[in-house]
């Protein structure tokens, strides 16, 4: 289950039109265009083709291309082997901000100045891409031969994601100065924190089915990573909802991780209820399943348009798959505890206080972003060292 992100689309550049002097680099800057108009074209044709035949491996192979020349210009004009005429200005469709007609992919463009501004924007599409084939991966995952390199590719996939948004938050965002009020969703710091914490979250539930599946993590472990992994959607719907000024955040977003916090939630309870089971509790084992499907029950119903019409988003068409599973545990469950254990049934406020703390199952992969491909400088923000390079970590 992973966010199914809109990919923006961006307006035509010349860089050239832009340098007062270009030294050196003439031949370089306009590779620099060239690729970026490579980059342009592959967005626009990605709006034109169905889910099934989508090319998000072409898109993650011509922003890896075009990467090593934005960061060279970069570090070329804070060493002045570049010269400006005047302020770059890109435009890029902001698809996680919220808008009273347009939507999606056909969100308006936004003009901004600066080529953090770009950076910005070129590396939240790369995190996209790469977020939304962790999700190809995981449909493969019913009917592949071998899983655990399904579940290993969708892991890495979120992770690496995930790493991206934070080196936007942490690395490029800071360094683009515009007034707050003006900026897209995209540009704002919390957004980008948040959306890492949402996509770690992703690559941890990932890992959490992996081990599952082979029946190697124990059902109160298990418990305790959903609680982690609910308490990271939580902080990322407390990120993006704490914005009282400028642009909207896209509603959807937010509604997928207000039920995605409740949907984790009623998985860790169908956890502990099985390690109640285990431990003969059989009225906790009881209780916590009925929390379970109230929990399941109130994501299927905030994301219906019409209660008699099955038609949800992914975070419900999930949650009512799992209370399927759950009505069966419940029922034998409470069969067991009317007929042979007969324990009380714990109250939600003494269930709610048996739940314990959340755990991690990985860490947060750190991004580094390619070698500069000319100039002095070789990689961003100024250091010589561990410059990555194109496509790193890219082959499985």
């Amino acid at each position: 289950m992973s966010y199914n992100y809109s990919l923006p689309t961006t307006g035509a550049v010349s860089f050239a039109d832009y340098f007062e002097t270009t030294g050196g680099h003439s031949s370089s800057i306009s590779d620099a265009t060239a690729q970026r108009g490579r980059l342009r074209t592959v967005l626009k044709g990605h709006k034109k083709e169905s889910q099934e035949s989508r090319d998000l491996a072409g898109i993650v192979n011509a922003i890896d291309d075009y990467l090593p020349y934005l960061l060279s210009i970069i570090n070329c004009l804070e060493t002045k082997e570049l010269v400006l005429r005047k302020s770059l200005e890109t435009s890029w469709r902001s698809t996680l901000s919220d808008h009273i007609i347009h939507t999606g992919s056909n969100a308006p463009r936004i003009v901004g100045t600066d080529f953090h501004y770009e950076l910005v924007f070129v590396l939240f599409t790369y995190a996209y891409c790469i977020s939304l084939q962790g999700s190809e991966y995981l449909l493969a995952i019913p009917t592949h031969d071998a899983p655990d390199r399904v579940y290993n590719k969708a892991a890495d996939a979120f992770n690496t994601a995930a790493s991206v948004f934070l080196f936007v938050a942490d690395q490029v965002i800071p360094k683009w100065t515009a007034p707050s009020d003006q900026r897209p969703v995209e540009t704002i710091r919390e957004v980008a924190v948040a959306l890492s914490k949402m996509t770690l979250a992703d690559a941890q539930s990932v890992a959490i089915s992996k081990a599952l599946f082979h029946g190697k993590l124990s059902k109160s472990l298990a418990a305790k990573l959903y609680i982690g992994v609910a308490g990271q959607y939580e902080m990322a719907y407390g990120l993006i909802s704490a914005r009282k000024s400028g642009q909207e955040v896209s509603s959807e977003l937010k509604k997928y991780l207000s039920d995605g916090t409740l949907f984790y939630k009623a998985m860790a309870k169908k956890y502990l209820a099985l390690d109640a089971n285990d431990n003969q509790k059989m009225g906790v084992a009881v209780g916590f399943l009925r929390d379970c499907k109230a929990d399941l029950r109130s994501v299927q119903h905030s994301s219906l348009s019409k209660p008699h019409i099955r038609k949800s988003t992914t975070v419900a068409a999930r949650a009512l798959k799992e209370e399927a599973l759950v009505n069966e545990l419940l029922q034998r469950f409470t069969m067991i505890n009317d007929t042979a254990a007969y324990e009380e049934v714990p109250s939600r406020q003494d269930l709610q206080r048996m739940i314990p703390s959340g755990r991690s199952a990985l860490e947060l992969k750190q991004y580094t972003p390619p070698a500069a491909i000319f100039g002095q400088i070789k990689n961003y923000g100024g250091d010589q060292e561990q410059a990555a390079y194109a496509r790193s970590g890219r082959y499985w």
